[in-house]
Order: C-alpha cells, then structure tokens, then sequence
C-alpha cells in the first residue's frame, strides 16, 4: 500500500516548483495518494473527541469501516454504534486488524504527540485527517474544514510562494516557508514536523520578536488573556500597556475574569477593521470565533488609528481573517511609531499575498520573517521588525 510518501528532491529552502523534478515528484505523490483507498480498510480514529474533526467523524463512520474512537474521556461511551476505547485497549485491537489505518483527528501539537506515541511504530498506517479528506469528497471536511480545497489549489501555490520567497530571505524563513506549501500540496505532516516551533513559543520567540522593558503592547485577538499571560512571562512582567482587543462578547468576559489583577492593562470591547463599522459575529466555543454579516449578535469594529493609543511598540494580530483590514486601519500608527509585528497567516488561502502586499504598501523598511507553531495547518505567523 502506498503510505509511504517519497521524499521531494530538494532540500527545503531550495524549492522550486515550477522545477521538472518538483512537478514530476508531485504527480508521483497525487498518484500514490489516488491509490489509497483509506475507506475500504478498518479504520481506528484517534483523538475522534476534536470538535474541528467532528464532520470527518460523522463521514467515516458513515462510509468507511470505522471499528474503534480512541477517547480516553469517551471510554466506555459509543457514537452512532461505534465505541470509545481508552488508548490501553489498542494494542490487542491491532492484533485483531493488521491491515487497520489509523487516522489523527486531533490538531494540537500535544494531542497528536501523544497519540503518535501510542500507536509507537507498529506497521499499520497512521495518517492525518487533513490527508485524508483531500480524497474525499467536500461533505467530509464539513462546514468546519471548508476551506481546505482552496489552501491547497496548485496554482495559487506556486503564485503565493514566488510571492512569498523574495520577501523571507533567512534560512529558517525560507525553509518554513518551503514546508508550509509543500504541506498544503500533499497534506503529507512531515512537511510541518520538519519545521514546526513549538506552540508555546508563538508571538514572542526572541530571535525574531525581542521584548524591551517598556513595550506597549497591541494583542488584538485577545481571547482569554492567554496572549497577555505569555507576555508577561516572556517579559518578566515588565512592560509599559497592554491594549487586549477582543471581540466575541463571550471572551471578552473570560479576558476580563481572568486578568482582573493584571496591571498596566486596557481591555477594548471592539474589533479591528479599517474603518468604524458594526458586524455579526459567530460565536464558537473554541477561540475562533469570527465576524459575518449573517451572524444575529452584532459588535462595534473600528481602526486602531481612530483609538488614541499614543506609542505602540508592538501589534500581535490573530483577528480570524481580518489581518489585512486590522493593519490598513493602523496605517497611521505604523508610519509613525514603526512597531514590531506579529502577524497570523493562515486564516484565508492567499493571506501570504494580501499580507505581504498589505505590509510593504504600509512601509518598506520592516525586516520580515517567517515562523510556523502548530502539527496542521494553523499558526503561520509573520514578523515584521
């Protein structure tokens, strides 16, 4: 069976895709996938409790073979027939199905190690859902994943990274770079594991987001306070303002639950945007909450420059889609403070294109870099210094 994915014939850092080798590798790697046939085997879903995965669940359960949801929570439950094993159950499950797959449903770097270390290296597959869905038709990703066919059409691949390749120009940018599209055109995880940082060390890893003792700091996409929580640490509680932004009314009272004794700290009920305006927002358990014009609850959005911070000295922007609008409403701001940036992009297919753009249109004088913090997909994150 073809699980086993050939490496490309290039370092990373040194892709070319539009190289005869690169493209021969890639139809290679279409083929083999094409050849899967994943729902015509037993199948063990691990980590099938992730609310993101739930629509994949829902899918293989209702076309596939799907013996087993490994859950340690769920142990003992079942979901439409199937059970819930613990993870101390697998091992004499494998023994029954030699010719199982086991498929990741989980997307945080902790879950997925984990459960990468206990199926350990038997020799039955173990693949990611993402991998799996881009053979399956749309309805299996569901509303939650919907995006997926667009992250991964080739041709907007090979724009965006010719884009993106002049613009990072350390190794680490370049190679991370390289992985992320990579991961994107083949879905195959050791793209990402190759250069994946640790989550807890997004936004303010010192080599490319250094903290002075008197930042005044921009945390737009606030949360819970977890953002404000990893810069105090990371500071040694010494800084000059936090402004946290958050816009789902939900979070926003978590945020201010949760940092009531945090000093120095402004906590600004309204979201970013270019210009004052109100929106719906979808609300979501999780911390993706997002704007829409559908949504029934509505909230203020305005532009950082309206807002009279005085100094910035550093702008983290996690606004579900909204970076660009967040950074056209700071123009201002930027031209005149020139603040540190951190930047997410991975919310929208072409963030790597808009950002950029949006970026050197503000000014041309930032120094750009390029880091990724999760096993999936999300927490691409650029910086600008």
């Amino acid at each position: 069976m073809p699980y086993d994915l050939p490496a490309p014939p290039v370092a990373l850092g040194e892709l070319d895709l539009n190289a005869t080798p690169i493209r021969a590798w890639l139809k290679e790697i279409a083929a083999r996938r094409a050849d899967r046939h994943v729902l015509t085997h037993p199948l063990i879903l691990l980590g099938a409790g992730s609310m993101l995965a739930q629509d994949f669940v829902a899918y293989a359960i209702s076309q596939g073979q799907v013996m087993a949801l490994v859950d340690n929570v769920r142990a003992g439950q079942s979901l439409n027939g199937i059970p819930y094993i613990a993870d101390t159950a697998l091992p004499t499950l494998l023994l029954k199905a030699p010719d199982a797959i086991g498929i990741l449903c989980c997307g945080s770097e902790n879950a997925i190690a984990y459960f990468t270390g206990v199926w350990g290296q038997r020799p039955q597959a173990l693949l990611s859902y993402f991998d799996v869905l881009g053979q399956l038709p749309a309805e299996a990703a569901g509303h939650r994943l919907s995006f997926l066919p667009s992250f991964s059409d080739p041709d907007l691949i090979v724009s965006l990274h010719e884009k993106a390749k002049s613009a990072f120009t350390d190794p680490v940018s370049r190679r991370t770079l390289d992985a992320i599209m990579l991961y994107r055109l083949t879905w195959d995880s050791r793209h990402i594991a190759a250069i994946a940082k640790p989550e807890k060390a997004i936004y303010f890893e010192p080599d490319v987001m250094p903290l002075t003792d008197h930042e005044v700091l921009v945390d737009g996409g606030a949360y819970d306070g977890d953002t404000v929580r990893d810069f105090i640490a990371k500071t040694g509680e010494c800084y000059s303002h936090i402004h946290s932004f958050e816009i789902d009314p939900v979070n926003a009272d978590a945020l201010a639950f949760k940092t009531q004794d945090i000093p120095n700290l402004s906590i600004h009920r309204v979201g970013l945007w270019n210009e004052p305006a109100e929106m719906g927002i979808e609300h979501r358990p999780d911390n993706g909450s997002r704007v829409s014009e559908a949504a029934e609850i509505k909230v203020p959005l305005n532009a950082l420059d309206n807002l009279e911070l005085g100094p910035v000295s550093l702008i983290k922007l996690d606004v579900e889609g909204a970076e660009v609008q967040a950074l056209q409403g700071a123009r201002k701001l930027i031209a005149d403070y020139k603040p540190k940036l951190a930047i997410s992009a991975y919310h929208k297919a072409d963030d790597f294109q808009t950002i950029l753009d949006t970026l050197k249109d503000l000014r041309d004088d930032y120094r750009l870099t390029l880091r990724h913090y999760s096993p999936i997909i999300f927490d691409s994150v650029i910086y600008a210094l």
